[in-house]
């Protein structure tokens, strides 16, 4: 399946962009990809998770948690997730919380993800 990394928002966000099904050979080389763009960040990078033309299931949720969870990721911020069911964010969401402790926020759009996640980025402008 393929996942695309895009750095947008003059690098504060990650924005992965993931088609079809994602299969667990392609795990590790999208998240050691992800580590070393946060590692390499001078700043707090959020992430969005763009799962609109993904075939959306448990494993493909969990499969994204292990990429952008796990062993916290240095300068990591809020998490927004687009293109997920109501009734798959109801399932997923108390699980993806209780196995790790990154904010996540489910949205209907890209676009409306993007705004939630510039609030972040303006306040850490202003501070």
């Amino acid at each position: 399946m393929p996942i695309n990394l895009e750095l947008i928002e003059d690098g504060h966000i990650l924005w992965f962009q993931i088609e079809g099904v994602w299969r667990s050979e392609e795990i590790l080389p999208a998240k050691e990809k992800t580590r070393r763009i946060f590692k390499q960040a001078p700043h707090t990078v959020h992430a969005l998770v763009d799962l609109r033309r993904a075939t959306v299931n448990m494993s493909l949720l969990m499969a994204s948690q292990q990429v952008i969870g796990g062993e916290p990721l240095p300068n990591a911020g809020q998490i927004a997730i687009v293109g997920v069911s109501r009734l798959m964010q109801m399932l997923t969401e108390p699980i993806l919380r209780a196995a790790s402790n990154d904010p996540i926020s489910f949205f209907d759009s890209p676009e409306e993800a993007r705004s939630y996640l510039r609030r972040y980025i303006r306040k850490k402008h202003e501070w």
